[in-house]
Order: C-alpha cells, then structure tokens, then sequence
C-alpha cells in the first residue's frame, strides 16, 4: 500500500520572521546572546536584527527553524523509541 503524500502548507518568510521574532520575545530580557567570538547582543537587539532583515537576523532565523525542525525528530514524552532495542 502507497503512502499518502502529505501536503505541507506553504509558510511565507514573513511568517517565519514573524515566529522567530515572538520565540525572541519569551527571552528574559536581562539576558544577552553572544554570536561569534566577540559579539553579544540584548534581546530588543536581536529582535531588531531579525526585523532588519540583517545577516545576525537570517542568522537567527536559521537557527532557530534548525531547532524547530529537530523537535520533529524527538519521540513523544512516554514513547518508546524504536532504535532503542
């Protein structure tokens, strides 16, 4: 038997930025975020960054979809996992 195709819905990048954007926003704000080797930023900065469309900006937005994007992987609290045998 043929497996359905699931068809995922298309996400605009404005909707991404939009959720990375809100994930930033659950930061405590007395927390910095160092990206590189000598760069930390707040998180109003990395908000802006993210809006600005700049080069930190995509960088957050990649991270943060990678991350996303690993959560489908893990199983579910109280499964078991198959390659535990």
């Amino acid at each position: 038997m043929a497996k359905k195709k699931i068809k995922q819905p298309k996400i605009s990048n404005e909707e991404i930025r939009h959720l990375v954007i809100e994930r930033l926003g659950m930061l405590s704000p007395n927390k910095g975020i160092s990206i590189g080797s000598n760069k930390s930023f707040t998180k109003d900065e990395l908000i802006q960054e993210v809006k600005n469309g700049s080069k930190i900006g995509d960088k957050i937005i990649k991270v943060e979809i990678e991350f996303l994007q690993s959560l489908k992987d893990l199983p579910f609290y109280g499964t078991k996992n198959t390659s535990d045998n």
